[in-house]
Formats: C-alpha cells, sequence, structure tokens
C-alpha cells in the first residue's frame, strides 16, 4: 500500500485555551496513534482576533485512513472544531 499526506486544522475550544498545551496533546495523539505515522510539521496558523489553531502535517499508511485519528482529536479537551485540509497520495 501506498502512504499519505494528511494535514488537520484543529481549533482551540475557546479564547481562554492554552495554544502550547492543544499543540502537545495534538501532537502526542497524532504520534500515538500508530507506528506508520512520521509528523512533517507543527504549525501556529492565526485564524483571527488572536485565536491560533493548531496546523499539523504528518505522513500515514493509508491502510489507516483519517477518519479515526481525525475523532481521537476531536476527543482531546482542549481542541474544539477538527478540519481535514488536506490529504494526498503518495
Amino acid at each position: 500500500m501506498a502512504d499519505m499526506i494528511v494535514s488537520f486544522r484543529v481549533m482551540p475550544e475557546d479564547g481562554e485555551t492554552d495554544y502550547s498545551v492543544l499543540e502537545s496533546k495534538v501532537k502526542e495523539t497524532v504520534e500515538t496513534y500508530n507506528e506508520t505515522v512520521k509528523v512533517k510539521s507543527i504549525s501556529e496558523e492565526g485564524v483571527g482576533f488572536g485565536l491560533k489553531a493548531v496546523a499539523i502535517e504528518f505522513r500515514i499508511d493509508e491502510t489507516y485512513g483519517s477518519e479515526e485519528l481525525e475523532n481521537k482529536l476531536a476527543e482531546i479537551p482542549e481542541a474544539g472544531e477538527v478540519n481535514l485540509t488536506k490529504m494526498d497520495r503518495l
């Protein structure tokens, strides 16, 4: 099977959410999802009014897909909306 490049944007639950906590939990959730995940980048994305979202891009074996991981990211207490922003097959 081939690998995929997948990107998510994880919004904070509210304006009081500590960005560094959200970022570390997003990174931990993605890295521990399974052994095929290789994080390519993680960055801060300004969304307006001082809110910062976590933008993460990673490589994963396509047999695992992204829906289950998206659901795990949405379960993070500090996370609000989770959006799939990119999915490309390599």
